[in-house]
């Protein structure tokens, strides 16, 4: 059971105190503090922990992470260099005591008139969701701030709304084969550049080697060899636009332990050699 979910009620509308675009370029933790107001995190690119209570979170790109007020949070492993995240800070009563959550089937009769007491109810927030699969919530929260940036409140309110629901459509939806896809991926970005064996991934989901990965290609489209090689070449395009490490170096981190079938495989997905790209690149603005 996880632990600090945010239950928000149907009949309430957040109130955003702080919103902005953050990109860390330098040595980062998240800060120590137990605060005030609840956090929504939406990590762009890059990588960073979190710990709530004593319980560590990684967060990836496209997954979005709450953080629930009065509750104690820190860092103790620096972000990762060029991560970058949309977050909020809100404020949101929580429900009252006769409130019950809204049913996982359904969101409300069909009717054209509710009774009061229809909306009497919350919805329950996972703590971390993985948005991989849609770019409603980047939209959403690109609104947001653009609202908040230009001082309606309301309007940026609606938006985090929006959020909240898509999050509680991913879990209301979500399948056990979901949740089990999931578990492989993490397992994945958690030890990419190490490498592992097919017994530890079945360790990891509890599932046969063979059905874990004809559940992962059907979810993800790639085999998991292939997604392990696509966070690699991720990270390698990283490593080369944002540091001067030697390129032997950089294939050694990020589990290539053979340099020129580092090189291979880079040319043949990125149409050119590692050196080259690292020349030719020209950062966004």
């Amino acid at each position: 059971m996880e632990k600090h979910l945010l239950r928000i009620p149907c009949n309430a509308m957040p109130f955003i105190c702080e919103a902005a675009y953050s990109i860390n370029l330098g040595t980062m933790f998240h800060a120590d503090r137990t605060a005030p107001f609840h956090v929504a995190i939406y990590l762009l690119q890059g990588s960073m922990e979190i710990i709530e209570d004593g319980i560590l979170y990684r967060i990836m790109p496209q997954q979005l992470f709450f953080l629930k007020s009065g509750v104690h949070c820190w860092g103790e492993k620096p972000f990762e260099q060029g991560s970058a995240w949309y977050y909020a800070h809100f404020y949101c009563p929580g429900p009252q005591e006769h409130m019950t959550e809204l049913p996982r089937d359904i969101y409300y009769e069909k009717k054209v008139c509710l009774d009061r007491t229809a909306n009497e109810r919350y919805l329950t927030l996972p703590k971390l969701t993985d948005c991989s699969g849609t770019s409603r919530v980047r939209r959403d929260f690109e609104k947001l701030l653009d609202a908040h940036v230009h001082g309606n409140i309301p309007q940026a309110s609606v938006n985090l709304w929006q959020i909240f629901l898509t999050c509680a459509q991913n879990t209301q939806e979500s399948t056990s084969e979901n949740s089990y896809v999931r578990q492989i991926q993490e397992y994945i970005r958690m030890h990419y550049a190490d490498g592992f064996t097919a017994q530890q991934i079945e360790q990891s989901c509890g599932l046969s080697y063979k059905y874990a990965g004809t559940l992962f290609k059907k979810a993800v489209g790639k085999t998991i060899k292939e997604y392990q090689s696509l966070l690699r070449l991720h990270k390698a395009e990283q490593l080369l636009t944002e540091t001067d490490l030697p390129i032997a170096e950089i294939a050694q981190m990020t589990g290539f332990s053979d340099v020129f079938y580092f090189s291979k495989i880079f040319h043949r997905e990125k149409g050119c050699a590692p050196r080259d790209y690292r020349k030719t690149y020209v950062p966004g603005i």
